[in-house]
């Protein structure tokens, strides 16, 4: 791992079961941007991306904090997805701060916005779901969203092979990992947490706002043989400051190996960051 243009945070995951022809994706991950006025940060995200090639942008919600910052929030994302051509595309979902309003504004940006639906990509081996941050819906919903031919990744003893495909989940809160291992989700991408925002030295987090322990608010996590990538985010909710917990935008290199950490029933930070 290592940090460009101290924004940029370059990690290399191992997935067992990816497929060969999906060796060396990689993906960039936005969250939490909390979009209320026009920033300086803004202007350095389309530079770092427009000089730094990904194959896929996912977004993980909360790109406003809260009713009547929808304008400046549509403005600076179309910004920003204007300057992002990255060649599999842009997928999103949206977070607990995003209106209505919001997501409706949002609808006309080159981003395929999943709302508990998937997304399988024609000739790849790869298959992305987008989780609803909705209160209302039960998680159990979910599985409807997955094909019941694939047998899930712990049936199969994490066994790689290209005939089934890569799954990719994004759902905004990290809470969600393990309806994710139920599922059999390789990999699933989340925010909400800010990694704090606010941190005790050494890097302990004061909160987190999820039902997880404070020592999962960021990193790569375990659970079972599914791992979930929970990024810092890029920007800040109720104060605009920072301690010991700066912002980063994640991008993740996938190769084919062992997972990190050891198979367990619990939830597991094998990275923190």
């Amino acid at each position: 791992m290592r940090q460009q243009g101290n924004l940029i945070h370059s990690v290399n995951i191992n997935l067992p079961t990816l497929p060969a022809g999906l060796a060396g994706l990689r993906i960039a991950h936005l969250s939490d941007l909390h979009i209320r006025r026009r920033r300086g940060r803004y202007a350095k995200l389309e530079s770092l991306l427009g000089h730094v090639g990904v194959d896929l942008i996912v977004f993980t919600g909360d790109y406003i904090t809260a009713a009547g910052d929808e304008e400046m929030g549509v403005e600076v994302m179309g910004q920003l997805c204007a300057s992002l051509r990255p060649r599999l595309g842009l997928f999103g979902v949206f977070g607990n701060h995003d209106t209505h309003k919001l997501r409706q504004l949002l609808g006309g940006l080159p981003v395929r916005w999943l709302s508990n639906e998937s997304h399988v990509f024609n000739g790849l081996p790869l298959q992305i779901t987008g989780l609803e941050d909705d209160r209302l819906v039960r998680p159990d919903s979910v599985a409807s969203l997955f094909d019941r031919s694939f047998d899930s990744r712990d049936s199969r003893n994490a066994v790689a092979s290209d005939d089934l495909p890569l799954r990719l989940l994004l759902c905004h809160s990290p809470h969600m990992i393990p309806v994710a291992a139920d599922l059999g989700v390789d990999l699933m991408f989340s925010g909400h947490t800010h990694g704090g925002q606010i941190r005790f030295p050494p890097n302990r987090a004061l909160v987190n706002s999820t039902d997880l322990p404070l020592g999962l608010t960021s990193g790569i996590l375990r659970h079972r043989n599914t791992l979930g990538a929970i990024s810092r985010g890029l920007g800040e909710v109720r104060l605009p400051l920072r301690i010991l917990c700066s912002p980063h935008l994640p991008i993740y290199t996938l190769r084919r190996g062992p997972l990190v950490g050891q198979l367990a029933d619990s939830i597991v930070n094998v990275c923190p960051w």
